[in-house]
């Protein structure tokens, strides 16, 4: 599975692709800068994306799965799973964030997506 971390700070995204990479390692992790999401979506196709609530939105880009990290609410975090309601997660933990990862490559399987 592919997932993409465009966080901010850069300290976030990379503590989070250590955890993901330690618990998952056979999912290819990437970092992106916030603001350069959309040309890395492009190229890297993920079936996740986890950002803040101000990076800037995806134009052409169709991605299973999102979380999208709310600051400004005590690290709350809106999950969109294709095919599902938004759901919110207050104060979203690394255990948290794994079953969303978990979810998203059932998701992505039942899909037949490579």
């Amino acid at each position: 599975m592919r997932i993409s971390l465009a966080l901010a700070p850069t300290m976030y995204r990379q503590t989070l692709a250590h955890f993901l990479q330690t618990q998952r390692p056979n999912d290819e992790v990437r970092l992106a800068e916030p603001q350069a999401l959309d040309r890395e979506a492009a190229s890297f196709h993920p079936h996740l994306i986890v950002c803040n609530d101000d990076t800037p939105e995806l134009r052409e880009v169709s991605v299973p799965s999102w979380v999208v990290i709310r600051y400004h609410d005590n690290l709350s975090a809106s999950v969109f799973l294709e095919g599902q309601d938004t759901r919110l997660i207050q104060d979203i933990s690394l255990e948290d964030l794994l079953a969303v990862v978990e979810e998203t490559q059932d998701l992505v399987l039942r899909r037949g997506s490579s």
